[in-house]
């Protein structure tokens, strides 16, 4: 089935949805300049979504009703974006045919060959512009040289997006589009005019969990959750802070460079190297953990995400950390 996440941007709202609650934000984007109309955070209570599933729909509908009445988003189209670890990115090759003829095709290499851990995927697809070149024997025995398409395949559980469409219909927002969080984050530091030729990786601080994405020539070529909790590393009155932290930016510091590492000598394996980490998401202790990765891994360049660009309504300019993937989602449409 479709999921548009590759659909060219028209403006909406940017929604997030996590276990803690609901974040949102709408925008207006002027030449390379990113202006916050609105954003603001629905705290939903535990249990009600745990992992990006809606555990309770019932419970969840009416603390989003009830905090939707104080904003100004009712009947606003809406982009939310699919939990980072239920998607999967995947490239396919195949034969160079007409455009109507792709999908179909797809669509039998996922259920054929291409191997997903859920059943029933909603996918989008990007046809890349680099051929896959193969030799293969023919009838006659001889080598010969095969070019084929190969396309980005971007899907998520069926399960998944129902929830979310059901979720949205029944609070009257208008589900405009689904995307994806790194597309999201990717969007928007595109938007400051970074270069989208080099290899970079984003790292997001979620819920317990960090999502890295590696792109490189603006396509999400790899993507992996890291389930890394916080308070497991502080005491059971959440006292001693600052030794738990320290901690945890080691683990995850360590968490991260195995995963690093497994993308540029196992996935790649071509000299490819990541030269820079743009560190984000709703976690106040970053700044500590890019100290350590800066101490561990060399020649990368590791900063919090840029937001120069970007005019918001917050207090702290750090706060905006919190906002980057709504905004994202916002400039999609």
């Amino acid at each position: 089935m479709k999921l548009p996440f590759f659909r060219q941007p028209t403006g909406s709202v940017g929604m997030l949805l996590t276990d803690t609650g609901l974040r949102y934000a709408e925008v207006r984007t002027t030449g390379d300049r990113v202006q916050v109309k609105q954003a603001g955070l629905i705290e939903l209570e535990s249990g009600c979504v745990e992992g990006g599933r809606i555990v309770d729909m019932e419970k969840t509908i009416a603390r989003l009703s009830a905090g939707l009445r104080h904003t100004r988003l009712k009947h606003k189209r809406v982009s939310v974006s699919v939990p980072t670890s239920m998607v999967i990115v995947r490239t396919v090759p195949l034969p160079k045919v007409p455009a109507r003829e792709v999908r179909p095709l797809l669509e039998m290499e996922l259920s054929s060959t291409v191997h997903l851990p859920f059943t029933n995927p909603y996918f989008d697809y990007y046809k890349l512009p680099d051929e896959v070149i193969e030799e293969r024997e023919n009838e006659e025995g001889q080598t010969e040289t095969i070019r084929l398409d190969n396309y980005l395949i971007v899907a998520a559980p069926g399960g998944i997006i129902e929830e979310y469409t059901g979720l949205f219909d029944r609070l009257d927002l208008s589900l405009h589009a689904i995307d994806i969080e790194p597309l999201a984050l990717h969007r928007l530091l595109m938007r400051a005019g970074v270069d989208n030729e080099s290899c970079m990786m984003y790292m997001q601080f979620g819920t317990d969990v960090i999502n890295v994405s590696f792109f490189q020539e603006g396509v999400p070529e790899f993507i992996r959750s890291i389930p890394l909790t916080l308070s497991n590393y502080q005491s059971v009155a959440g006292a001693h802070i600052p030794e738990g932290l320290e901690a945890f930016a080691i683990e995850a510091t360590r968490e991260v460079e195995r995963v690093l590492n497994f993308y540029q000598f196992t996935i790649k394996n071509d000299g490819t190297r990541v030269r820079t980490i743009r560190i984000t998401g709703t976690f106040a202790g970053a700044e500590k953990v890019i100290e350590v990765m800066r101490g561990v891994l060399s020649g990368i360049d590791i900063s919090l995400f840029p937001a120069d660009h970007i005019i918001h309504p917050f207090f702290e300019d750090r706060d905006i950390q919190d906002y980057t993937i709504p905004i994202g989602l916002s400039m999609k449409g």
